[in-house]
């Protein structure tokens, strides 16, 4: 079973424009959507829409919290969310007639240390070594590196399988614990390592292997319409996966948590690295064709993974 952890979960908001956004002026949507959110969530509907299963564990507050509940419900997703004061935050995504992109996210709530403790207990009841735990995405105002850290050892001192999409001093601590994969862009992964950021594969490979000798498994480095690189600890060779002709963004909001979805659904069918490399990055262009923070359905998938290409590097 896969299950996905979403510290800081939302509703996020998708409005629509028809004109360049205009600061300091009315802007009129012409379209909405409203969707369940937070990275470990949008894990969860990117499994489902390829035909998987989860549970997303999260914490929930106020009437947001029970939207989210109640969307999850309607989607068929299992989940087993924590109760806590405060509400659900909101994040709004403008998209205007250019294709361009603006989003305004909301910090969410506190979450107090007994609450923590009540969710660490949620997970105790998953801690099979069977399963496979996904930690993603930012975590609320206040979360101690403390904490995070102690999430992620608990999962691993259980025999349990961990997948980490994380940044910053995040991604660091989570790197002590021997996570089985990480999947930092290109951003995220010059930022830890202290490179530069670049599109050069090689380069990026070189990167990646400095998140191996700091305990990753495997090391996915998403790079937008420049595809993903793949290395791992039990092979000398890395992997560049992209699709031929690239993939033009329509939406850029969840292709990262469609990769870690076929990331996540390889690895609980025991699929080779090379098959998941291709797969997670289909995922992940396939979601970048469809507006707001639609999920990508196998079908949709499965016409992206017969454009991509996969090299040794």
């Amino acid at each position: 079973m896969i299950i996905t952890i979403t510290l800081n979960p939302a509703i996020d908001r998708t409005l629509r424009i028809d004109k360049p956004l205009q600061p300091n002026k009315l802007n009129r949507a012409i379209g909405s959507q409203v969707e369940p959110g937070g990275k470990g969530i949008n894990v969860s509907r990117a499994i489902k829409a390829i035909g998987g299963e989860s549970v997303a564990i999260a914490f929930s507050a106020g009437t947001n919290g029970r939207a989210l509940k109640d969307a999850l419900t309607s989607m068929d997703i299992h989940h087993d969310f924590v109760d806590v004061p405060g509400q659900t935050r909101v994040n709004i995504q403008i998209i205007d007639n250019c294709g361009d992109h603006t989003e305004i996210n909301e910090p969410g709530d506190k979450i107090s240390d007994g609450d923590y403790l009540r969710f660490l207990e949620r997970v105790e009841g998953y801690l099979d070594p069977e399963n496979i735990f996904v930690l993603s995405g930012s975590t609320p105002p206040g979360f101690s590196l403390k904490n995070f850290g102690k999430l992620c050892r608990v999962i691993k001192d259980a025999g349990c399988r961990l997948i980490v999409d994380a940044a910053g001093e995040w991604l660091l601590e989570a790197l002590k614990y021997k996570p089985d994969c990480v999947k930092p862009n290109l951003f995220e992964l010059a930022d830890v390592v202290g490179d530069k950021p670049t599109i050069d594969p090689e380069a990026v490979a070189a990167s990646a292997r400095k998140l191996l000798d700091m305990g990753a498994g495997i090391v996915c480095v998403s790079m937008g319409q420049e595809g993903a690189v793949y290395v791992s600890k039990d092979s000398p060779e890395a992997l560049y996966a992209n699709t031929n002709p690239k993939i033009q963004e329509e939406g850029a909001v969840g292709t990262g948590d469609s990769m870690v979805a076929a990331i996540a659904n390889g690895m609980r069918q025991d699929i080779k690295l090379d098959e998941i490399a291709k797969f997670s990055v289909a995922a992940g262009r396939a979601c970048a064709r469809l507006p707001g923070t639609e999920m990508a359905t196998l079908k949709k998938v499965y016409e992206v993974y017969e454009m991509v290409e996969l090299y040794t590097i």
